[in-house]
């Protein structure tokens, strides 16, 4: 417990270490870098003291084979899933799953581009001259790596490994095998289509955790083993098993959690609420620790979705009853299965006079029903998919309870027969998505080196006009633009159609496309055959000045 606590301890100090270092001294570079070691051995530092300080508890081994097996099962996946993160092949950048194309991308660029700029707090690189409102942890920890000498590709594995490692083992911590299976497994019936060669994510809307929230939101690889190794401490604190983490340390990472994930930050809110709530034991630790972490993270999260400045992406929330479901029985059944009648009866159980006695379970389970039934009502996103990265941990919490308090009681045809129809499907799915038919090409090397020895010289903070596309050599080199790839823009709930449509007509060369391009802050037109392929009609007035108003790249 030590280790991980520590180590989660040091990325968080660093990542809200740098960011008024970086607003005092000009960006990570500032002083020739010197800020990012700062802040990189400011980080250090506290993990060294926090592996110090922590107290320390009986060695725990897994004590069952299934818990050996879901273990090996996770780091089998986990190798696979971020050694093939973005690897190369000849001339192309590939990456194994195609729910990465368009994330990894825009990870590449925010690592670029945080380690860059020196304007502080950034704007965004997807939509020039807007603050940033995202939630850049897990990327701005890549910056300082990037600038203190490792390569942003590489940070990228390194850190996914390390992110992996540290979910695997807060995962067994929270709930054993039950929590890791939980985890790896979700899914409903939907992995039939696998016998027909078909893709079970593909015809689902409750996806593989694993592989479309895990590898593909990074902010995870801190939140996840973050928030479970908190409940797990205030689980053993509150219930009689003693003291694992101390207080400074709990606050925190709870006050760091916003950078990395604002809905981990949110539900750990209303799980300490919840605690507070049906747990007598639990209302004073949770209100002191309410009072030193929420004030900071109030701050972060208020970054994180206003930019600094501006109007909150929080404005994107919206009635939405059903969640992505087509109105009938049978979606709840194909994407669910038995996971939700099973976690229904448990929560029910749990009011009941009888399960009013069992005071844990009353006091994780009940808040995390109680969100994933908001979520099921509510949209808390642009798009109400998103609402997964809340039902995560609703699933996550309860799923440990739902074995101990419901199924393990049972004989062993009855458990055999549940954690089947639990996680077979799941299980489908996660080979199905790690299998060798995968590799999507992102990008060919050449035209980023391509684009890279162009635009080397340009400014950091100098605007270029491009095709919005998420693999664009130029927003993967971290330069930002006027508008990126409109997928990133409409999730993250970003004003950009206006802009879009001036940066149409723009390239397209109209009448007063030298005033457009001033009114959107242009300093460059990039022109390649990505370009000419979205505008081929497009009259190249800037091609055609001998004193252009703008630059021009090719």
């Amino acid at each position: 417990m030590r280790v991980p606590v520590a180590t989660l301890s040091g990325v968080a100090m660093a990542v809200m270490g740098v960011l008024p270092l970086a607003w005092l001294w000009g960006g990570l570079q500032g002083y020739n870098g010197m800020i990012a070691w700062i802040a990189l051995i400011l980080g250090s530092v506290v993990a060294l003291s926090v592996w110090w300080m922590t107290p320390s508890s009986p060695s725990q081994r897994p004590d069952s084979i299934w818990d050996w097996f879901a273990i090996i099962v996770f780091t089998c996946a986990s190798a696979r899933a971020f050694f093939w993160l973005l690897y190369p092949v000849e001339d192309s950048w590939k990456i194994l799953s195609p729910n990465n194309l368009g994330d990894i991308s825009l990870h590449l660029d925010l690592i670029k581009w945080m380690a860059a700029t020196s304007r502080w707090w950034p704007s965004s690189p997807i939509l020039a001259g807007d603050m940033l409102r995202y939630p850049p942890g897990s990327d701005l920890f890549n910056s300082l790596l990037l600038v203190v000498g490792l390569p942003a590709e590489r940070g990228l594995l390194w850190c996914g490994l390390g992110g992996a490692a540290l979910t695997g083992y807060a995962l067994w911590r929270w709930g054993g095998a039950m929590a890791i299976a939980a985890f790896l497994f979700n899914g409903g019936f939907a992995g039939v289509v696998i016998f027909h060669g078909g893709d079970p994510d593909a015809v689902s809307q409750w996806k593989n955790l694993f592989l479309t929230l895990f590898v593909t939101q990074r902010g995870f690889l801190f939140a996840l083993p973050a928030g479970l190794l908190l409940m797990t401490a205030w689980r053993e604190e509150i219930f009689g098993r003693g003291r694992i983490m101390l207080f400074p340390v709990q606050a925190l990472l709870l006050a760091a959690l916003p950078l990395f994930s604002i809905h981990s930050a949110l539900f750990l809110g209303i799980a300490m609420i919840g605690l507070a709530c049906f747990s007598a034991e639990a209302r004073k630790k949770m209100i002191s620790l309410a009072l030193v972490a929420w004030p900071p993270m109030a701050l972060l999260g208020w970054l994180v979705t206003s930019g600094a400045g501006g109007p909150s992406a929080l404005h994107t929330l919206g009635w939405k009853p059903g969640w992505m479901s087509d109105g009938t029985a049978g979606f709840w059944v194909w994407n669910f299965g038995v996971a939700l009648p099973l976690a229904a009866f448990l929560a029910i159980f749990l009011i009941t006079p009888l399960g009013s006695k069992d005071s844990e379970a009353r006091a994780f389970v009940l808040p995390s029903a109680i969100v994933f039934l908001a979520c099921l009502m509510v949209s808390f996103a642009p798009w109400a998919w998103d609402n997964m990265k809340l039902m995560i941990w609703s699933w996550l919490v309860i799923a440990p309870y739902l074995w101990s308090r419901i199924l393990q009681p049972r004989s062993l045809i009855i458990r055999a027969c549940a954690l089947f129809l639990l996680f077979a499907s799941g299980a489908a799915t996660l080979i199905a998505g790690l299998d060798a038919r995968h590799g999507y090409e992102l990008i060919r090397k050449s035209d980023l080196e391509d684009a890279d020895w162009v635009i080397r010289k340009l400014p950091p903070e100098a605007v270029i006009a491009c095709a919005p596309e998420y693999n664009h050599p130029v927003i993967i080199s971290g330069h930002p633009v006027v508008a990126g790839y409109e997928g990133h823009l409409w999730s993250h709930g970003l004003d950009y159609k206006h802009r879009l449509g001036i940066l149409n007509a723009m390239m397209m060369g109209e009448k007063g496309w030298q005033q457009k391009a001033r009114d959107l802050g242009v300093s460059y037109i990039y022109w390649s055959e990505i370009e000419a392929l979205r505008w081929p009609d497009s009259k190249l007035p800037w091609a055609k000045q001998t004193k252009p108003a703008l630059h021009q790249v090719y």
